[in-house]
């Protein structure tokens, strides 16, 4: 496996795309590199991070969807977690488990391929308030590991996040980690949780009081003691 995993500047976000590691200009044929905006993001909520893969040799490369591969995995709260997903099929009176399938792509002698993904969707679970420090680790190519550059992204408690974890909760394409971490969250803030309709009303009526907002502050300051 002959490529380069690099940052991605994308337009959408009207403006830099920026990381803790060094931009694909500067970049080598062996690396690879991830980057995510930098900008504090709520617990529960979207964090973005993009990709590039870049041929840096002089022939055609082969290449599964590394967002579908089971052997490209981020690096994030102390595990890794693959992007590849496990598929679960029931009937006939027996379940059975696969890995998605990976489409195969050939990336021309310096082409590229681009994508953004958003981590904190698939794995909400995996992030906590304060500094989170996420590498990219791709074991494709049984000869070699190889790892990225690590980044650092900044994630608070925000008075979004309490919403967020009710929308994982209500979401079928939760996980069940990403439910039991949106549920143990709105209990530590609403122990009387009983519905999502029910917190939402509760939220309604305190999530802009001033005692919320010490709430919020205490987890925050709690969070940079760690």
């Amino acid at each position: 496996m002959r490529f380069l995993l690099a940052a991605i500047v994308p337009l959408w976000m009207g403006g830099c795309f920026m990381s803790d590691g060094v931009q694909g200009a500067a970049a080598t044929k062996r690396t690879i590199e991830l980057a995510a905006p930098k900008r504090v993001f709520s617990l529960g909520g979207s964090i973005p991070i993009g990709v590039r893969y870049t041929n840096r040799t002089a022939k055609p490369i082969i290449m599964r969807d590394p967002q579908k591969t089971w052997e490209v995995q981020l690096l994030v709260g102390g595990a890794n977690v693959s992007f590849g997903k496990i598929l679960r099929y029931a009937g006939e009176g027996r379940v059975r488990w696969s890995i998605e399938d990976a489409e195969e792509f050939t990336v021309a002698p310096g082409a590229q391929h681009a994508f953004q993904y958003d981590a904190g969707k698939r794995w909400p679970e995996r992030f906590l308030p304060g500094v989170n420090e996420l590498q990219i680790k791709d074991v494709t190519d049984d000869a070699e590991t190889v790892l990225s550059n690590a980044i650092k992204v900044q994630v608070e408690f925000t008075p979004e996040s309490f919403p967020a974890f009710l929308g994982i909760l209500e979401s079928e394409e939760s996980s069940p980690e990403g439910k039991a971490f949106a549920e143990t969250w709105v209990r530590r803030l609403h122990p009387g949780f009983s519905t999502t309709a029910e917190a939402q009303a509760w939220w309604t009526q305190i999530g802009a009081t001033p005692a919320m907002a010490a709430t919020i502050a205490k987890i925050n300051q709690d969070a940079a003691k760690r």
